[in-house]
């Protein structure tokens, strides 16, 4: 008989009605469509701790209960639902039956207590009775995560394809040989062992991250939980599912957390200022200063689109910088204005320009210290939505100018990627430079005096195979680079595995001038990478700034209309020491001077000519 799209669409809804899910979805549908849980003031300490119990189950559950495709699970969903089933608990009582009452569906071996050791008790009794199966079956799963392939149905299709050959989620079958093997390694728990931990101050959580193929096989909370679900970031309470879903990739799937100062804190912290009465704007800087508390300058959070997280830059009407501890205009794009290069802002928006880049501070994510008051002072202006500017100029003079929504900038002339300086030296830009530039170019710039390379900003997809093999004598190789394997919850008992190097060659053309490379807090990631094997090897001067100490593949992770980013992937200098949050320091260090600045110089570059020339 052929179905009506009508009939079938009936069907359905009488029986998701009667299926367990049904109350649950009903619930989340009630509270989206009236006031009912929106509270007149931020959470109270009872409410946080409940919310604190529930993130940590909820990303036991989610990343290392093994369940059968999880993937169709909808964690957006189950986050909502479960914060609002469980932020009301009143004592630690109501918030342990809470859980276990919201979690058992969807994890049933799970067992929240009021005390460890009870805890355990109750999970081995429910365990027991899987052991004989264990004897016959021979068949055990586990979840297996390559730094974390989970979180990406919601990301826009480029995202999920950078993402997806380096980083996977999965869950694992052994038999009963490989089992053992992985057991006596330490990679996974033994099938009849528990993973606990505490999560609140009197309640404990136990979980078995290892199951057998019969407790497996018969967990079918996927499909009870295929809602399709999209979060609503101008609703309070998926605003606070939103905190627990992005607290929760990072307590276990970010390979710096230590230099957070304690992630657990970041989570109280945020949750109190988490007010219902927030508009847009204040939870969004929320987001990012949980976002700053990780010291990563890969960590990110925008709203999702189609090319991914990273949008071309415009071009601002105005450029600042941190100089000399003040807020300066480095470049003016903009006609028809008053402001000038080299001019000081002291008010914006009657806001004391320091005070502004302290407090954009909070809410920027930098590996390194001595590059934080440098970001803000560059993106000062960008947070502000109109701006009036106090200004004074390079005579002492006060003034007043306006940046206007739409301003009428200049006409963008890029510098030659190649360009000779005085004394035959020649200043090769690195972000566009190639190997047929330099071919173009090979004669003179085999007579020159000296070459500076700037990677101040990011270098060419070219530079590392097509360029640095002019640089160097003999073979080269990047540095250390680390996958982080996770079989455990809370980054216990990490596995990291080395990712391919690149070998460079040299070409037979090598460049014998003196070489100058300038780096600074631009030199980031890939251009990191490019720096690090010019430092180790010696293959000219570093002059500059610290770089941005940030380097190894980014990770993605979508939520909703969200997606976040942070480094994947741990970085290692050669001898085995921490390279995040250290980075690069030059050999030559130069800071630039409003002097330098108002005379149209750029220091570094002076700094460079002043070493090969000798003066």
């Amino acid at each position: 008989m052929k179905l009506t799209s009508a009939f079938v669409s009936v069907l359905l809804f009488i029986f998701f009605l009667n299926s367990p899910f049904a109350s649950l979805a009903q619930r989340v549908a009630k509270i989206k469509n009236s006031n009912h849980y929106t509270p007149d003031s931020t959470l109270t300490d009872r409410q946080v701790d409940n919310l604190f119990a529930f993130a940590k189950v909820y990303g036991y559950v989610k990343y290392f209960y093994p369940l059968k495709d999880k993937e169709h699970i909808n964690w957006n969903f189950v986050a909502t639902a479960g914060t609002q089933k469980i932020i009301s608990a009143e004592n630690s009582v109501a918030l342990r039956d809470s859980l276990t009452a919201f979690f058992r569906p969807i994890a049933p071996l799970l067992k929240i207590s009021s005390n460890p050791e009870a805890a355990e008790i109750l999970s081995k009794k429910a365990l027991q009775s899987t052991l004989d199966a264990t004897e016959s079956s021979g068949r055990y799963y586990y979840n297996y995560h390559e730094g974390l392939g989970q979180d990406k149905q919601d990301l826009p299709p480029v995202s999920r394809i950078i993402t997806s050959s380096l980083y996977k989620s999965k869950t694992l079958e052994a038999d009963q040989q490989t089992y053992f093997h992985l057991v006596t390694a330490g990679t996974i728990l033994p099938v009849d062992s528990l993973y606990s931990a505490q999560i609140g101050e009197d309640l404990f959580c136990s979980l078995p991250l290892v199951l057998t193929e019969k407790n497996y096989e018969n967990n079918q909370a996927y499909k009870r939980h295929r809602k399709k679900y999209k979060p609503n970031l101008n609703l309070h309470h998926d605003r606070i599912a939103n905190l627990v879903i992005l607290w929760n990739i990072f307590q276990h799937f970010h390979p710096y957390l230590e230099n957070t100062g304690g992630w657990n804190k970041v989570f109280f912290r945020t949750m109190k200022q988490a007010s219902p009465a927030m508009d847009k704007n204040s939870f969004a800087k929320l987001q990012y200063a949980l976002i700053a508390s990780l010291k990563d300058g890969h960590a990110n959070i925008a709203n999702s689109n189609s090319i991914g997280i990273y949008k071309r830059p415009t071009l601002p009407a105005i450029e600042t910088g941190w100089i000399e501890g003040q807020i300066v205009v480095t470049k003016v794009n903009m006609t028809d204005t008053t402001i000038q290069q080299g001019d000081i802002l002291e008010k914006i928006d009657s806001v004391e320009a320091n005070v502004a880049v302290e407090n954009l501070k909070k809410y920027t994510s930098s590996a390194d210290e001595h590059n934080l008051d440098l970001i803000a002072g560059e993106r000062v202006l960008s947070w502000q939505k109109t701006v009036s500017l106090k200004i004074t100029d390079s005579a002492g003079n006060r003034k007043d100018a306006m940046l206007s929504r739409n301003p009428k900038l200049k006409k963008v002339v890029k510098p030659a990627t190649i360009r000779k300086l005085d004394n035959n030296i020649y200043l090769l830009d690195a972000s566009t430079l190639n190997e047929k530039e330099i071919e173009t170019n090979l004669t003179e710039l085999k007579q020159a005096k000296g070459i500076i390379v700037d990677l101040r900003t990011r270098p060419s997809a070219n530079f590392l195979t097509g360029v640095l093999p002019y640089f160097i004598k003999a073979e080269v190789e990047t540095g250390n680079w680390f996958i982080p394997h996770y079989t455990f919850p809370d980054q216990v008992n990490v596995k990291y595995k080395p990712t391919g190097k690149y070998v460079i060659k040299p070409n037979g053309k090598y460049l014998n001038a003196a070489k100058v490379f300038l780096i600074g807090h631009h030199t980031f990631s890939y251009g990191e990478t490019c720096a690090e094997v010019i430092d180790h090897y010696k293959l000219g001067k570093t002059i500059g700034w610290y770089t941005a100490s940030t380097n190894g593949n980014i990770n993605f992770s979508g939520i909703g209309k969200q997606q976040t980013t942070w480094t994947g992937m741990k970085v290692m200098k050669r001898d085995g020491s921490p390279y995040h949050g250290v980075g690069i320091k030059p050999e030559i260090l130069v800071e630039p001077n409003l002097h330098d600045i108002r005379s149209g110089k750029a220091s570094e570059v002076e700094a460079a000519i002043k070493y090969l020339t000798g003066y």
